[in-house]
């Protein structure tokens, strides 16, 4: 083929291709992105790549009740730029988002920015190259955001949420595109996260947490332990919008020394629990009072959750005294089916 030749051909091929994303965007079928032609070919690659029947139902997505099977799935997955061994992965996080326990239908129609955010752990993190580290929850890495963005694109295509339809949210937010990172388990002093709820190490899990909020942390170098979790303290104080539950990403350097202070996860969880509190004078009374009729605070203070366990930590990012809070709670785990 001349050069001449292959500009051609990759002039066409540009061409389809927006043509392609123009016809989508006007049917409301992408989240504003360019999307990749989800051909019958490639859909029957990934359906292949899942080791699963094309019909075979995985859930069903509210508030449209679209029933998604994994050949859904596929085209949504090919749509996001997903290579065709994510699949599992992606299966796996619609599984653990439709447990009754997650509050799917609240994500899809509420009018506060609440969106699914992925934490995966075990050995598909390196198989499939998704990032725990420096930088893993920003740009970079083609698997953190084509997961992520095939569960965006599969809750408005299959659930209906596109924004002034049936998702009602106010301001929307950055994180509604892809929110997802690994566990830096080679950097984590203590046990996994996914082994904490019950897993075993050599399992590949996803969970999905219902988060709103995203706080980078920054400071706390050569303070010792306790001026430390203070200054994390200080930036989860307690707010209306994520009752049950607080994720807390440490990095690596704060989780070292945490570690080599002899504390453990628990004894962290714990102080945080004691620290992440406000006076109840600092809020409006009626919100206040409803907070200590739920149990989340006395006539003094407010806390940020009603116990120690619903303050989740897990360990990510690179070196740097940075930390990750996330308001999030009702985390659903689901182990990743190998093909």
């Amino acid at each position: 083929m001349t050069q001449a030749q292959l500009f051609h051909t990759a002039d066409s091929a540009a061409e389809l291709l927006i043509q392609t994303y123009e016809s989508f965007y006007e049917q409301g079928w992408t989240d504003g992105l360019p999307i990749i032609p989800p051909t019958p070919e490639i859909a029957q690659r990934f359906v292949a790549a899942s080791g699963r029947a094309a019909d075979e139902l995985v859930c069903v997505i509210p508030p449209r009740q679209g029933r998604v099977t994994v050949e859904v799935v596929a085209v949504n997955a090919i749509m996001a730029g997903c290579r065709a061994e994510y699949m599992p992965l992606v299966l796996a996080t619609l599984e653990a988002m439709g447990d009754p326990e997650f509050p799917l239908e609240f994500l899809q129609i509420s009018s506060n920015p609440s969106t699914p955010f992925l934490l995966v752990n075990g050995p598909l993190r390196k198989i499939l190259d998704i990032n725990s580290g420096s930088g893993c929850l920003g740009p970079g890495w083609r698997a953190n955001a084509t997961i992520g963005r095939a569960i965006r694109l599969l809750l408005i295509n299959a659930g209906g949420a596109l924004p002034g339809v049936y998702s009602k949210c106010a301001f929307g937010s950055p994180m509604r595109y892809s929110f997802l990172c690994g566990e830096n388990e080679e950097e984590n002093p203590w046990q996994p996260f996914h082994v904490d709820r019950g897993f075993r190490h050599e399992d590949s899990t996803v969970t999905v947490f219902k988060a709103l909020t995203y706080c980078n942390i920054s400071g706390g170098e050569g303070v010792g332990p306790e001026e430390t979790l203070r200054q994390i303290a200080s930036m989860m104080p307690p707010m209306y919008s994520s009752r049950h539950g607080a994720l807390l990403l440490l990095g690596v350097n704060h989780a070292q020394l945490l570690h080599d202070s002899g504390l453990t996860k628990r004894d962290v969880q714990h102080r945080l629990w004691e620290l992440a509190r406000l006076p109840a004078a600092y809020f409006a009374q009626s919100f206040a009072a409803k907070e200590r009729a739920s149990g989340r605070g006395d006539a003094e203070t407010v806390w940020r959750t009603h116990s120690p366990d619903e303050i989740y930590i897990a360990v990510a990012g690179g070196t740097g005294y940075q930390d990750v809070y996330i308001a999030a709670e009702l985390p659903q785990t689901r182990v990743v089916r190998e093909n």
